[in-house]
């Protein structure tokens, strides 16, 4: 019980932040992705100095009874042993900062036991840093989603070991608080030959989740209590089991790291001008600003006008990383570079007032073209965003008649970036031409039950009167079938409108002058109402290779409406017919593979439009043959296994009946069919199978072979992936 209750503190204790769980123990484990780093708390060797002590490292998983030394924590033996671990740019930095010239002037400082508080700053951002002053290790061998116990020695002068600190940890690299680290773009400032981003970093709320801690601690609890063994005190491998799928169901919860804003690291990525292949650009940790946001920046060189974009991606103090961020783009442009819109002209047309002005420069940095409008004292209200290739705009909402407009032009550059066009450029109009109304638009028809309805858009003309609704079998074969319409719906209530025929509609404008628009764009109709058509008359069927092929007349050769056929089937004794396929049948015969000698069915077919109605039923007809002799029983119960040179394929040693021999069969996933690899007399219940490789998965069978020769069906198939040999 000692140990139970041990494990369950372990597990339980995991359900809080590592950094309050870990924080009276004198080191911590951090499950990476390059394996499980064990390191010494910063509390406990912020008063040491470096190459004092060295400490051992024991593993063991906590269904095993005795721990195992996987490494060591010491200061680096040398230079080379220094760039190994930190590696050479690391080290460079490490030198420039502390102003060494050289490995000598390095090395010596390293020697001459110098306090970790100076050089506390690479340690607590590069855990690398940590390992070379001997304060952390790396587990490299630890498997994914083990429950290991560690413990931490430091070798005493006399050759001793004391223990220092026992970890308990899940080797499950994932650190959840980083997808709560969200880079949101703040900010792009563009020079003459670099961009900079800004991103402001929002860092996790808290939440409370004792309540579903306390609730998994008793299930953990739970697990092991089922399944412990008590004469031993070591755990059962079930019991095991059930604790590490309890975890991997709450990962979310129970991976948390000791996650914060200072040791949080972010990767930056960019592209340039529309380049599939991201390049990483640097690796830095957010910065407070004065009013408390963490702020991240990045710069990007390259050339005037080159359009940069940027991701990035969050990642702890080992390299567990979290999403990525939304893809940010940004241009090496400024205010002084780029090009505005400096004039437009305006023109007078019928119903509409026109503006133009010069085309803007293929560039990167626009988003778009800005037009607002004001009319006597009027704000400037924004009216319509264009395209960057647009050099032209024409406003029809110019009434009433006579009243003057100023029109505002000026582009719009891209999202975050400082780039602004100040004042725009400006004109003003008004319109003095009229004509005859302008056609309908957007006109769109849709069933009402039996019926169509109708319904369009119009422009704002202050001189419209009533519309004229046409229609007809083609778009050059219209004639109005109403007039003087007020509204801008119509319902065709026509009765002879058929289903088997198209229609199209238009619409025409009339003003108060009568003067009439062209004709909108027109729309097509077929009216949903149910057609007739013609059933197959009958079914022929056969029975091939104990199936039944039926087949009946094909109606379709004679009305192209007729889309396809449904096929039922009612086998003897049920109450109602069903389908026996799932799409509509496009050919007029069908294989039933479901049917079963020895059994009587009703067959009945119907055709099926291209609308999906289906027609009255065929004539049924009745499909009746006898059984086939009963067949000899397959094998099951096969057993598969690798050996050093080969896969044994075992089956029960149990013989019913008169039994002369097994056949076994192979193939692979991918494959159909089996293939006879080899067979055996009666009495042997196994065979092995030398002509196998490695990294392959094989899908074997066994039969057997009566007195008569007669082979049983394939009963039962087993899997194996033939595992790599070791040597």
């Amino acid at each position: 019980m000692k140990k139970l209750y041990y494990l369950y503190i372990l597990l339980a204790s995991s359900l809080s932040l590592i950094s309050q769980a870990q924080s009276q123990e004198v080191a911590m484990a951090l499950p990476s992705p390059k394996g499980v780093y064990i390191r010494l708390n910063t509390d406990y060797i912020s008063g040491t100095t470096l190459g004092k002590s060295k400490y051992i490292i024991k593993r063991k998983k906590i269904t095993e009874s005795t721990s195992k030394i996987v490494g060591q924590m010491q200061l680096a033996r040398d230079y080379n042993d220094f760039i190994r671990m930190v590696g050479r740019k690391s080290l460079k930095d490490f030198e420039k900062m502390k102003k060494f010239y050289g490995a000598s002037e390095t090395m010596a400082f390293l020697y001459s036991s110098p306090s970790y508080k100076s050089v506390a700053a690479f340690s607590e951002l590069k855990i690398e840093f940590l390992q070379a002053f001997g304060f952390a290790f790396l587990d490299s061998t630890a498997q994914k989603n083990e429950l290991y116990d560690y413990e931490v020695a430091e070798v005493l002068d006399n050759k001793q070991e004391k223990r220092i600190s026992t970890l308990n940890v899940f080797n499950n690299p994932k650190n959840f608080a980083l997808k709560q680290y969200s880079p949101q773009i703040n900010k792009i400032i563009g020079t003459d030959s670099s961009v900079i981003f800004e991103w402001k970093i929002t860092s996790p709320a808290y939440v409370d989740n004792s309540a579903a801690s306390v609730k998994l601690g008793e299930q953990i609890e739970q697990a092991f209590l089922a399944k412990s063994n008590q004469s031993t005190q070591r755990i059962d491998e079930s019991a095991y089991a059930n604790v590490k799928k309890i975890y991997l169901e709450n990962e979310s919860l129970l991976s948390i790291y000791p996650t914060d804003d200072f040791t949080t690291r972010y990767s930056v990525y960019f592209r340039k001008n529309g380049s599939k292949q991201w390049q990483f650009l640097e690796k830095n940790v957010a910065n407070s600003n004065s009013t408390g946001s963490y702020i991240l920046t990045a710069r990007v060189l390259g050339k005037r006008d080159d359009l940069v974009e940027t991701i990035v991606i969050p990642e702890d103090f080992v390299y567990n990383t979290g999403d990525t961020s939304k893809i940010t783009r940004g241009v090496i442009a400024h205010n002084g570079s780029v090009e505005l819109i400096y004039g437009v002209k305006s023109t007078d047309s019928t119903n509409a007032i026109i503006l133009q002005w010069k085309k803007l420069a293929d560039k990167p940095y626009y988003a778009g073209i800005e037009i607002a409008k004001s009319a006597g004292n009027e704000e400037p209200k924004v009216i319509q965003i264009l395209p960057i290739t647009a050099s032209k705009f024409v406003d029809t909402d110019v009434f009433p008649a006579g009243q003057m407009f100023k029109y505002f032009v000026r582009p719009i550059f891209i999202p975050f970036q400082e780039l602004k066009q100040e004042i725009p450029a400006t004109t003003t109009m008004t319109c003095g031409k009229f004509s005859k109304p302008t056609p309908p638009f957007n006109l769109s028809v849709k069933a009402d039950g039996s019926n169509a309805k109708l319904k369009w858009e119009v422009a704002d003309e202050k001189a419209g009167h009533s519309y004229f609704v046409y229609r007809g079998t083609s778009p050059k074969n219209m004639i109005p079938i109403r007039s003087a319409v007020k509204e801008k719906t119509y319902l065709d209530t026509t009765s002879y409108l058929t289903g088997r025929t198209t229609y199209y509609y238009a619409i025409m404008a009339v003003n108060v002058t009568q003067d009439t628009s062209d004709l909108s764009p027109y729309v097509m109709y077929t009216p949903t109402k149910p057609e007739s058509v013609q059933s197959p008359s009958n079914i022929g069927f056969e029975v091939i290779n104990e199936k039944a092929h039926l087949s009946w007349n094909d109606v379709r050769l004679n009305d192209d409406y007729i889309g396809g056929y449904v096929l039922q089937r009612k086998k003897k004794g049920d109450t109602s017919f069903k389908n026996i396929h799932n799409l509509i049948l496009s050919t007029s015969n069908f294989v039933d593979e479901s049917f079963e000698l020895g059994d009587s069915y009703l067959y009945r077919v119907a055709s099926v439009t291209i609308k999906g109605d289906t027609s009255y039923f065929s004539p049924e007809v009745t499909v009746q043959t006898p059984k086939l002799k009963k067949q000899i029983e397959g094998i099951s119960g096969i057993g598969l296994s690798n050996l050093s040179e080969s896969i044994k394929v075992s089956w029960p040693s149990v013989e019913i009946g008169t039994v002369k021999g097994y056949k076994v069969y192979r193939k692979l996933p991918t494959e159909v069919n089996f293939k006879l690899i080899g067979s055996v007399a009666s009495g042997n219940f196994e065979f092995q199978d030398k002509n196998v490789k490695s990294d392959i998965v094989y899908v074997y069978t066994v039969t057997k072979i009566d007195e008569s020769n007669t082979e049983s069906t394939v009963q039962e198939r087993k899997s194996i992936y033939r595992e790599k040999v070791r040597k």
